[in-house]
């Protein structure tokens, strides 16, 4: 399963359609945007939250399925579910993935929110510590997800992105953790993030931008940049910026040192998910569970060495005990 990590034709190879459907998905944010401006009182209602709330609530079925469902839109999920694409379908998209993720949560919802400060929804029992405007589920559901979708180019693969965005976003809602406007906030910001990501990594790709860059310089920007801004006052800013830096850093050195091929036998797939799953998990919880404080800095370290062992330590272990092996001796 070889893909592009990036693509300038996000919905079509063929240019009528193309310009069709960038027609139609320009008209849908403008009205979504439009729809959140008009309706903003509404669209923040309690009661109306509170109806959603009870009746999901009430039906144990539909609980647990949107508790389900609101896991598929958050980081823990797409940071496991990229590091298997890593390891074992497309190393580029995975990569992609992995830089995608946490810098899209950032800038249309962590920082927002924090300039915003609007209070979530006083639902009893629903307690999370930070502002509600917009949903981060549903700026990274539909930046993660959509840029699946444009990868793939699949009309079955489009629906089933389109249903999960959705379904993230309402989850929010239904229990009680966002108001119908957070979501349809979230779903403009990461929109319109998403086409400026693809954009902007185009361009640098197109243009050899990584290359003109001395490789220590690089990895200078990639881990002092992001911890920079691991200090802005949002409450989660460490670890997705933890998560960036050490995505990038990782990825530079893997491509410098290791040039991994992804194919292999099932036993090796299953092998590499087990092996580099369980260690994530040792990560974070662990060093939780083992350190007796918490700081800014630990936080940061800790999210950092997650996806710096996706990218680069895991890779290396698995060529060590035979699951991987290079393409080719990288000078």
């Amino acid at each position: 399963m070889e893909l592009p990590p990036l693509t300038r034709n996000y919905f079509s190879s063929v240019p009528d359609k193309e310009r069709f459907y960038r027609l139609i998905f320009f008209i849908m944010i403008t009205l979504l945007a439009v729809i959140l401006y008009f309706f903003w009182g509404p669209l923040r209602d309690t009661g109306f939250t509170y109806s959603l709330v009870s009746f999901t609530i009430s039906n144990i079925v539909v609980y647990n399925f949107f508790q389900v469902v609101t896991v598929l839109g958050s980081e823990g999920f797409f940071l496991v579910f990229f590091a298997v694409i890593y390891w074992s379908l497309n190393k580029h998209l995975g990569f992609w993935g992995l830089i995608l993720m946490p810098s899209s949560i950032f800038v249309t919802s962590e920082v927002p929110k924090d300039l915003a400060r609007l209070p979530r929804p006083d639902v009893p029992g629903v307690t999370v510590p930070t502002y509600t405007f917009p949903s981060g589920h549903a700026s990274g559901a539909i930046s993660v997800w959509g840029y699946l979708a444009v990868m793939v180019k699949r009309r079955w693969f489009w629906i089933f992105s389109s249903v999960m965005i959705v379904l993230v976003g309402l989850s929010r809602t239904m229990l009680g953790y966002h108001f119908l406007g957070d979501v349809i906030g979230g779903f403009v910001a990461g929109a319109l993030f998403l086409a400026l990501f693809f954009w902007i990594g185009v361009t640098f790709v197109e243009n050899r931008i990584a290359e003109r860059i001395p490789f220590r310089l690089l990895m200078f920007f990639v881990l002092v940049i992001p911890f920079g801004l691991s200090f802005l006052p949002a409450l989660y800013a460490p670890n997705l910026m933890g998560y960036l830096a050490g995505a990038a850093s990782g990825y530079l050195l893997e491509r410098k040192k290791i040039n991994f091929e992804v194919r292999g036998l099932w036993w090796q797939h299953l092998a590499r998910a087990v092996t580099g799953l369980l260690v994530i998990l040792l990560i974070i919880p662990g060093v939780n569970e083992t350190v007796p404080f918490n700081s800014q800095l630990l936080t940061f370290a800790q999210h950092a060495f997650s996806t710096f062992w996706i990218t680069y330590l895991a890779p290396l272990v698995f060529i060590k005990i035979g699951l991987l092996r290079k393409i080719l001796k990288v000078k």
